[in-house]
């Protein structure tokens, strides 16, 4: 299963076409919030509520079925999953959080967890950063790409 996971766009509909073009054979396409879009204008894109999305519709997370486990999504501004309680009730082992405008991946015992950084307004480097997962049942490869303005 390949899934493709964006964030903080703030409004720029532009990358997130360059987005579906370079990867037009993902099963999923994943927003972490902040994309100051309608839920409508983010199609084929599923996406959660950031603290920017005033107004919207989206929900504040959504859990995913994948071959290797639930995927847990949300924003991230209202903290960070810090507890293994947190980790067992939500039943996931992917985990997929934005609100940093910074892109990272933590692998740990309990779970995976990415940041996909921020397509249009990154805060570590002068390119927007966006993550693709690659999933399986056994495994989770991931790759981090850059796009230029």
């Amino acid at each position: 299963m390949k899934i493709v996971i964006i964030s903080d766009t703030h409004g720029d509909r532009e990358r997130m076409e360059r987005v579906l073009r370079i990867h037009p054979d993902a099963d999923i396409y994943l927003h972490a919030g902040d994309s100051e879009l309608a839920s409508d204008a983010l199609f084929p894109f599923i996406g959660v509520r950031g603290n920017c999305d005033w107004g919207s519709d989206l929900p504040e997370e959504i859990t995913l079925p994948t071959p290797y486990g639930n995927l847990y999504i949300t924003h991230g501004h209202h903290g960070v999953l810090r507890t293994r309680a947190e980790l067992h009730r939500l039943n996931a082992r992917i985990f997929v959080s934005g609100h940093t405008h910074v892109h990272g991946a933590i692998l740990r015992e309990d779970g995976f967890f990415f940041n996909p950084g921020s397509l249009a307004k990154p805060r570590d480097g002068e390119n927007g950063t966006y993550l693709v997962l690659n999933v399986t049942e056994k495994t989770v490869t991931y790759r981090f790409y850059e796009m230029a303005f």
